[in-house]
Order: C-alpha cells, then structure tokens, then sequence
C-alpha cells in the first residue's frame, strides 16, 4: 500500500480556500497579475461610501480569529468581515464627523480599538470599539463613535503605536503641522501627551520600538517622520518622552525629491524603505522606492533606489516577512523582495492591478494595503475601484535527485520515461492513493513540456509537501510536480516554480517519488512570495532523521528500491520490495522483462527486470546494506 509511504495516517491541516479567481497567464479576471490570486472584491457601492476610498487597516478578534478590513471612504469608514475572503460582508459603516466627506481618511488600530483621522476640517480624531463588531445582528449596521478628540481638527494621517497607546497625528492645523500625540490609554477619554513643531510639517511617520543594529539607541522609541513642502527629508525624532521629543538625526538628501511621502523600517531595523509620491511626475521615470542605511542612527546613508517597471506613482508600503508592500496606485499592489536591500536594490516578486487601465502617473488605483493577517490574505483599498481581497503565492526554487535515474558521471539523471513516451500527462499520485491537501492534486502538464529535451527534460513527476513548523508530521498543503533531468523541481509548465497558495512562514518541506523513499528538511525554512532556493542534493540543507538521502559522489539522492510504496526498503519478508518486481514481469521466469511506467521500474529507464545489468532488484539490496538481507532502510519522514 502507498499509504504508509505518503504519511496518510498524519494529521492533515484544513485545505486553503481555493482562489476566487486565481491569477492564470498573467491574469485574474480582468485585473493584470503575477503570482498573486484574487479572493474578494467590493466596489465603493458595496462598501457604502461614493467617489473614492483611500487608506486601509486590518483588524483581527482575538476572540475568533476573525479577519476585518477597514477602509476609510469619501463619505465615512468601512467594516468589512473578510473571515470568508471569497464572500465578504460589511458589518457597518461609521460615517465622518458631521457627515463632511473628505478624499483623504486615515484608519489604523490600536488593540480592540480603531482611530480614524481626515483633512475634513473639525473632523478630529474619531474612536470606535472594534468588539462591536461582534454584535451585528443584521449588517449593515449604521455606526456612531464612540468617543472623538477635538484636540486637532483635520489631520493628513495618523500612525497608532501597537505596543503603546498613543496615536501620531501629523499635518494638522496645529504644532506645525508636526507631531501631535494623543495619549488613549483610556480609549474613550483621549488627552494630549505632547507635540513636536520645530521641524514644520510631516506627510506621514512610522514609530518603532528601535531594537536595530545601533545599539546607543536600543530601547527608544522612534518616529521616522516624512517631510513635503520644498524641504523633502526624513528625520528621526526621539518619542520616547511624549513631553520632550527631540530630533535625532536628518537623513541624508536623496535623488530628485519632490514629495517626501511615506516609508517603513525593515524588520531588523537597519535599512528605512521610502517612497516619494512625487518625483516620478515631477521627472519622469518610473516608481522609485529609495533606500537608506540606518547602521549608525546619527550618521545615516543613502544607498539608492529599486526603479519598478511602470511609471507609476509610489504610495504606502510596509514591509513584512522580508517584503515590501508597496500600493503603486495605477500599477496596484508590488510585492518587492528585501533580501538585497544592503546592495541599494530591491527585487519585484509579485503584483496585482487594481486599475487595469494603465500603468500611467495619475492617482487612481492602489492607495493603501495591509499584508500583516495571519491568514496571508492581503487586502488592498484601490480608489475608485474599492477593496479587494488578495492571496499571495508561495514560490519555491527547489533542488533534488532520485538515485535510480541518476548519472554520476555526467551529472544529470537519465530521461528514458519521456524519451519512450512513457509519462503520464497527469499527475500520477492520486490515483496511486496519495491524498493531496492544502489545493493540491489533479495537476496535468502539457505534451510540448515532455517534448523539451536537454538538462531541463522531464525525468517524472514528484510530490512537494509544506508541513508544519512545530509538528513535521502535520500536512499544511502538497503539490504535485516535474523533476528535471538537472534535479531542478518545476511546475507544470515545465519553467515556473513550484508555488502554494498559503500564507509565508517557516515550513518543513518534503519532497516524495512514487519509488524512491522521501526527504524532509530537518528544521522548518522560511518559505517566501519571494522566489527561495531550497537544494536537496548539495547537503546544504540538513535532512529530517539519520541518513535522510543518499551520497553519491557528493550528491545527495534520494534513496530507490521502494517498489511497494511503503515507506520501507527490505529485501526479504512480508511487504518486501524484491518480490512486486519478479511479480510484475510475470513471477516465474526471472530474465523476462517489462516496460511501461511501473512502479517496480527502480531506475526509470521504462523496463522492469529482475536480473541483469540494470536490475531493478540490486538497488534494494546495495541500499539495505548489501551484506545482511533481512536489514531494512526506513524513510526519515514522521
């Protein structure tokens, strides 16, 4: 039985909602797209609001686990339960102060409570409970604050700390237009706990509990603040004392500034990501995402910019999981790799167009997004196209070599399955009993991919596993896949990587042939949007066991001879993988000879034979040991 081989008995984790509309040959629907799927839409009518939306949060109920969207709109805020991301539905709608609409509303949280802030003038500070949330008996509901600080009146944004209760306004009529912090440890009863005005007015700020490589400056609290106005920088204002904040650093001038407008700090703290909304109008060239190196604090460096591909006018990021999220406004959601941040440069994994018009330099399409649900979902306010609910992919540049097919002499494994026809346009797993999890299975390829000759030719289709970080035992999603005669491991299209639609994080992987015992990696890896490399045979990464793949000459391979799929190599006794061998070419005459695609053909050359050169009998046996044949070789998978 196959059963025990693919760990069927484990624990299986609960399969990913499949993709409204996944993204196929660049596109989802109507909306352009690479590697990220579409899960839920809802226009500016279905979200109550008119004309525009603009920023967005996230809020998820520690109660439930429940995901929220909350998008601030021209008329009010939206909030929107996307626990279901293919069928979301808005709760209620909390109207702006004295009903004036304004372009601009800004929403962020604190705990169980969301702030809302806009350039409406008198519109203050807006404080609404999340919990009442919970309580929609017929949703929409009509909501009403619950409280509102009258301190400011408009505001361009707000920052709303997650670890302390204050809220950052900035461009208010007020303070310069600088830093106006309000203290909202009593939620309903906010109070001003300081101001910062010697450095004018600041377009929005990120404020970090700074735990970076700069270590006379470990422990403060920080705010990165982006100035406009002819005077386009960054500074750092030291906020640890909320009644005497003090300027830290300036950041140094960067290329062509026109609108200094947002930016993030990458997880470690030591680079500042940051984009200026104006400089591809004002001199024309595509979106710039500039970088700065914050090593020393005091003395920052500028080390260039990431240049995207469109022309299109930068606005929030965020980065998360080594990413940026970047709403590029006519180019939509741009999901930049940070690995080479520290080289002045970034890389594009993945995008989804909002605003499949253009890529032009005009503020329509992605305004905000918030990457950080744990569910991996990514939600993206696009401005008069509404909210959209989106699933990034996991993309995996994955390495391995089956022992039976391989060729020490040249390197590569031989491809006499495809070359005598023999492989299965379909993946052959489901029907040998392997239950896929996670959306998995019914994968086909294409007649013109098995066509492909060279190193890339197909040697057989394989099994890709992402298991759990802390149980390895536990399947969170399987795909099937084709092993190259280089050992790289692609999609069915015989180029792509091998891609999951669940969330980025720390996962064991696992890759399994229908003949050849199974390997894992030994710890969990960090499985990114981002393209990963993950090599099986160069003994980089340490397998799951004791001799989890075999060496030879210095590849690792994975071990043959599991004929009879049982996880087991044995030679002799009950559920042996010498006998289905001398069975499948008949079971009386040994030197008779079988081909086709069989399970019992341990080298893949499309004959099955139980003597002779090229046996598939003594693989088992060398792999045992050689020497006793009542010795067994397990596969090193829980």
């Amino acid at each position: 039985m196959l059963m025990k081989a693919f760990s069927f008995l484990v624990l299986v984790g609960a399969a990913a909602a499949r993709a409204q509309t996944p993204c196929v040959n660049g596109a989802a629907g109507p909306y352009p797209c690479s590697n990220v799927d579409l899960l839920g839409h809802m226009t500016l009518t279905q979200l109550g609001t008119n004309t525009n939306v603009a920023d967005c949060w996230g809020w998820t109920d520690p109660l439930n686990g429940k995901e929220y969207a909350i998008v601030g709109g021209r008329t009010g805020t939206s909030f929107v339960d996307i626990s279901t991301p293919t069928a979301p539905v808005l709760v209620g709608f909390l109207p702006a102060h004295n009903n004036v609409a304004s372009l601009w509303r800004d929403v962020d949280t604190h705990g169980n409570w969301c702030f809302i802030g806009s350039e409406a003038a008198g519109h203050g500070l807006q404080v609404f409970d999340l919990t009442r949330l919970r309580n929609v008996a017929a949703p929409p509901q009509n909501f009403s604050a619950d409280a509102r600080y009258a301190g400011f009146g408009n505001s361009h944004s707000i920052y709303v700390d997650k670890t302390e209760p204050y809220v950052y306004a900035v461009g208010t009529g007020i303070a310069n237009g600088g830093l106006v912090v309000v203290n909202v440890s009593n939620p309903l009863l906010p109070t001003l706990a300081g101001t910062f005005s010697s450095e004018g007015y600041i377009h929005e700020n990120s404020v970090y509990d700074y735990h970076g490589p700069d270590a006379e400056h470990v422990g403060k609290r920080l705010s990165f603040n982006f100035h406009i106005q002819a005077n386009d920088r960054v500074t750092i204002v030291d906020v640890s004392d909320k009644s005497d904040m003090t300027l830290l650093a300036t950041l140094p001038a960067y290329t062509s500034p026109n609108l200094c407008h947002q930016g993030w700090l990458t997880e470690d703290h030591r680079y500042l990501l940051m984009n200026d909304e104006g400089d591809e109008s004002a001199f024309n060239y595509n979106t710039r995402t500039h970088l700065f190196d914050l090593l020393d604090l005091d003395a920052p460096l500028y080390l260039g910019y990431f240049s995207g591909p469109n022309p299109s006018i930068d606005h929030n990021l965020y980065v998360h999981r080594n990413l940026a999220w970047e709403s590029n406004y006519t180019s939509g959601l741009q999901i930049m790799d940070v690995a080479p941040v520290g080289s002045g440069n970034l890389s594009l994994a993945a995008w989804f167009d909002t605003y499949p018009a253009n890529n032009g330099k005009t503020y329509n399409g992605a305004w905000g997004n918030y990457p950080f649900f744990a569910s991996g979902n990514v939600i993206v306010s696009s401005y008069g196209e509404g909210l959209f609910i989106l699933k990034p992919r996991l993309s995996l540049n994955l390495k391995a070599v089956l022992e039976g097919p391989f060729d020490a002499g040249n390197g590569l494994m031989r491809d006499s399955l495809r070359v005598k026809g023999l492989l299965p346009i379909a993946e052959p797993y489901a029907a040998l009993g392997y239950a896929h999890t996670g959306g998995g299975g019914g994968e086909a390829t294409s007649s013109a991919v098995l066509a492909v000759s060279g190193a890339n030719a197909i040697v057989d289709w394989l099994v890709v596993e992402l298991r759990d970080a802390a149980n390895p035992a536990l399947r969170i999603a399987s795909r099937s896949a084709l092993l190259q005669r280089d050992g790289d491991i692609v999609g069915t299209d015989g180029i792509s990587p091998v891609q999951f639609s669940v969330k980025p994080g720390q996962y064991h992987l696992a890759v399994h042939h229908r003949n050849h015992l199974g390997a894992m990696t030994a710890s969990p890896v960090e499985c990114s949007v981002a393209l990963r490399a993950y090599d099986f045979t160069g003994g980089a990464i340490a397998t799951f066991g004791t001799e989890g793949t075999k060496d030879i000459g210095g590849t690792r391979a994975l071990w043959a001879g599991d004929a009879s799929a049982n996880g087991l190599l044995q030679y002799v006794g009950e559920g042996n993988d010498r006998d289905p061998i001398l069975s499948a070419i008949g079971g009386s005459t040994p030197t008779n000879t079988v081909s086709g695609y069989q399970p019992t053909d341990i080298n893949l050359d499309g004959a099955v034979r139980y003597i002779g050169q090229g046996n598939d009998r003594d693989p088992i046996l060398v792999n045992i040991g050689g020497n006793v044949p009542t010795a067994t070789r397990a596969a090193q998978l829980p």
